[in-house]
């Protein structure tokens, strides 16, 4: 009798107790998104933290490659070939011999010269080999023209000839002639180059291949 007393008593005190539950949990579950438990606005934060640093990086000036400050972008050029090394005035009237390369390789240093009629009539230098050497003024010593075997001077030659070179120029003409010497030790860098009927070439730089 007592048990059937209890039953309908809490059966009647049910109703009360779930009117009585505090309407703040109810809330909050409301506003929770369902299967998770962040707060709503936390989703997909990181891609977008992502997506900020990437605009900001390109904003960012793309300097790969580019020379530093102060660099400058092109190295100076080499002399280029049939650049005038000297130039004399020689006793043909209005001819100019001028030295357009002076290359030591190995073991033989080559002199090429460029002989220009600048004069108003015609002339005809006239070369001898054996009239042509260099002279290293601090060793005192001297590198006459180089022969072959047969005794012939080795450079540009008069065709028929084996030591003579000439050539008959009109007014505004030029010709090309060319010999080979011994090439003096690499620490000698500045010789006199010494042709006929011409001032000696002094303080010559010798280029090196």
């Amino acid at each position: 009798m007592r048990s059937k007393t209890f039953a309908l008593t809490l059966a009647a005190l049910l109703p009360l107790l779930a009117a009585c539950s505090p309407p703040e949990e109810a809330a909050e579950e409301a506003a929770a998104p369902a299967g998770t438990g962040e707060p709503a606005g936390a989703v997909g934060s990181p891609d977008v933290a992502a997506t900020t640093d990437e605009g900001a990086m390109s904003a960012v000036p793309d300097t790969a490659g580019a020379p530093a400050a102060g660099t400058p972008a092109v190295a100076a050029a080499a002399a280029a070939p049939g650049t005038v090394l000297a130039s004399q005035e020689t006793n043909w009237s209005g001819v100019v011999v001028e030295v357009t390369e002076f290359l030591r390789k190995g073991n033989t240093l080559t002199a090429k010269l460029r002989v220009r009629n600048q004069g108003g009539a015609k002339v005809e230098p006239d070369f001898y080999f054996s009239q042509m050497y260099v002279m290293d003024p601090a060793g005192g010593k001297k590198y006459e023209v180089l022969k072959d075997e047969a005794g012939n001077y080795i450079g540009g030659v008069r065709s028929g000839w084996r030591d003579r070179w000439y050539d008959t120029l009109e007014p505004g003409q030029s010709a090309v002639v060319w010999m080979k010497f011994p090439a003096p030790p690499p620490e000698v860098r500045v010789v006199t180059l010494q042709i006929p009927n011409t001032p000696p070439f002094d303080d010559l730089a010798i280029q090196d291949s």
